[in-house]
């Protein structure tokens, strides 16, 4: 992933916070800045739109 603030190719992984949307929290160590990149499925399907819901009301109920 390039930094965004100073465009270096190497940036590395300090946290990630996963579900529906995968969210990771990068750190260049060029410039030293933090950003959040997000991740998600971009196609939308019968199988997926049912593993969405039972996600969502299992984390409902915790």
């Amino acid at each position: 992933m390039f930094c965004p603030y100073c465009a270096n190719e190497k940036t590395e992984v300090i946290s990630t916070v996963k579900g529906l949307v995968v969210e990771r929290f990068r750190r260049c160590p060029r410039c030293g800045r933090t950003f959040c990149t997000v991740e998600k499925v971009k196609a939308k399907d019968d199988e997926l739109i049912e593993y969405e819901k039972t996600v969502s009301e299992n984390l409902k109920g915790n």
